[in-house]
């Protein structure tokens, strides 16, 4: 249901576009439509919480030291406050970083939450030499 006419590019550049505001306005991902996002964001993966069934996407990172850890959550609040979109941020271990995005007035995902995490993608944070990315080649 609901005006949901997103046509599919894949190479659509979604970190280009501006979250809409969250206000309760936005249309959750059908689940057949999710797969087709997460082909944009391809470090992604998509959870599925277990408390509270809600689909959620996560990625994962392993930063060089806490200190870097901390600047790429700095980075991230920075977009997170211009999109008035919020993801939640773990560091734990200090080195490793999870992302974890989702709508929380839909509970569950809306184009938002994949505009966010390619505009997240576009960051540097200075990584761990043992970090891997699932895009690379094995």
């Amino acid at each position: 249901g609901g005006s949901h006419c997103f046509v599919m590019n894949a190479k659509e550049d979604l970190s280009t576009k501006k979250c809409s505001a969250c206000e309760g306005k936005v249309d959750k991902i059908p689940n057949e439509e999710i797969k087709d996002y997460l082909l944009l964001t391809p470090e992604w993966d998509l959870i599925s919480d277990t408390e509270d069934k809600i689909k959620k996407i996560e990625r994962k990172y392993r930063v060089k030291n806490f200190v870097a850890g901390m600047e790429f959550f700095k980075q991230i609040t920075d977009i997170a406050e211009a999109e008035k979109h919020h993801p939640d941020l773990h560091l734990e271990g200090y080195q490793r970083v999870r992302v974890v995005i989702y709508t929380h007035s839909v509970k569950g995902l809306t184009e938002n939450d994949f505009i966010l995490a390619s505009k997240i993608d576009k960051l540097k944070p200075i990584l761990s030499k043992y970090h891997k990315n699932k895009t690379d080649v094995k």
